[in-house]
């Protein structure tokens, strides 16, 4: 029996919309956040974009020296469900694109 593997994998590349922040109770984690572009043109001729945050728990000091705001980044991630209980106690579910590689030239850096 040939059984094939799962993916779970995701490919962006765009311009971060700021510089990449610190998160979590210790601050184990960044996010950024990255325009990118979609693939066609509205009604006006302009490209729309999409807004994307990205969970990083690898390298995170590197990423929130060595990024900022308008530079251009190449992610590669997988999607991460969860779910926690809010201040009412109620369940909230969540969905998390996390990183797993990130390209970028310094050089290019704004």
């Amino acid at each position: 029996m040939n059984k094939e593997k799962d993916i779970n994998f995701s490919e962006f590349k765009g311009n971060l919309t700021r510089k990449p922040e610190l998160k979590g109770k210790d601050k184990k984690y960044a996010v950024l956040s990255l325009a990118c572009n979609r693939n066609y043109q509205n009604e006006n001729g302009k490209f729309e974009a999409d807004f994307i945050n990205v969970k990083v728990w690898k390298d995170v000091e590197k990423y929130v020296e060595e990024l900022d705001k308008g530079q251009k980044v190449h992610i590669k991630a997988h999607i991460q469900t969860g779910s926690y209980q809010n201040d009412k106690g109620e369940k909230v579910y969540t969905t998390d694109l996390v990183a797993d590689e990130i390209e970028y030239d310094l050089k290019k850096r704004n």
